[in-house]
């Protein structure tokens, strides 16, 4: 048995739900989901995944109860598993999650560091992201040890705008059975009472009509910088409350099921593409 981080956990469990679970009906999903009454602030896509993430910890869950054989290396090859990798929000590439030998080790607990993709660049188009990424995954080793201004100056030249992009820094505390000590009726509570502050801050910023947009085009929305500061940071806040209200209807049914965060068997791990830590698996 091996631990992993909350984070992990719901990360790479939405992997597998895109990659394994049959896509249900969008009526399906919402009956399945109608008691946390997400009709009005969530668009089919998002209602549909949820209700993915609800199936996949069902069959994870048969699979730990029953003992049966999973054939890791089928999934493993649906979810592309990578050492490292770019994502298009971050300039740098970012790891594959680790499972743990012990839950005290230092590795466990969620770590970050990163640089947001300046929106100049983003503006430009997908392709010339990916031509930035890989030109800065190559520059860096030379600049890491000097000033990042004259990093930045550098990739900034070669692609004719000036920029300065956000660092992103993180480590979370937080264990990997941080949520069992809520209840179901607690988790529905606050289900409810975001749901209801969602409604309430689209409606004060005048970006009701925006509830229903892709992720991606909201996410993209943030980095616009023809749109207003204060504009972008609205759209960050209606991403930031509508991932808040995702991640309690997945620990609720984390809950539900009696899944643990933590404990999953080597085998699932595998399945799930998590790699083992190389500070306390005995790996090099």
């Amino acid at each position: 048995m091996h631990y992993v981080s909350s984070f992990n956990y719901f990360r790479s469990v939405d992997r597998l739900a895109r990659a394994m679970a049959d896509k249900p009906d969008v009526s399906e999903a919402v009956a399945g989901l109608s008691r946390f009454s997400l009709r009005d602030v969530l668009n089919n896509d998002e209602i549909v995944l949820l209700f993915q993430h609800k199936t996949t910890l069902a069959v994870l869950k048969h699979w730990a109860d029953s003992g049966v054989t999973v054939d890791a290396e089928a999934i493993r090859e649906d979810l592309h598993r990578r050492e490292r990798y770019f994502v298009p929000q971050y300039v740098m590439k970012v790891n594959t999650p680790r499972y743990h030998a012990k839950q005290e080790c230092e590795f466990l607990r969620a770590s970050f560091e990163n640089f947001e993709t300046p929106p100049e660049i983003a503006a430009l188009g997908p392709e010339k992201v990916s031509e930035f990424q890989v030109f800065c995954d190559k520059e860096w080793p030379r600049y890491k040890d000097k000033p990042i201004d004259l990093f930045w100056a550098n990739v900034g030249s070669q692609f004719g705008v000036s920029i300065n992009p956000k660092a992103v820094s993180y480590a979370s505390r937080e264990g990997p059975e941080s949520v069992t000590d809520q209840s179901e009726s607690e988790l529905m509570e606050e289900i409810h009472r975001d749901v209801d502050r969602l409604r309430e801050y689209a409606k004060s910023t005048g970006l009701t009509g925006h509830l229903y947009a892709p992720a991606k085009r909201l996410y993209s929305l943030t980095k616009d910088p023809e749109i207003d500061g204060a504009r972008r940071q609205a759209f960050l806040e209606l991403l930031k409350l509508k991932k808040a209200i995702k991640m309690l209807v997945f620990n609720f049914h984390r809950i539900e099921l009696e899944m643990p965060e933590g404990l999953l068997s080597d085998e699932i791990l595998e399945a799930l593409g998590f790699l083992p830590c190389k500070a306390c698996c005995g790996v090099r």
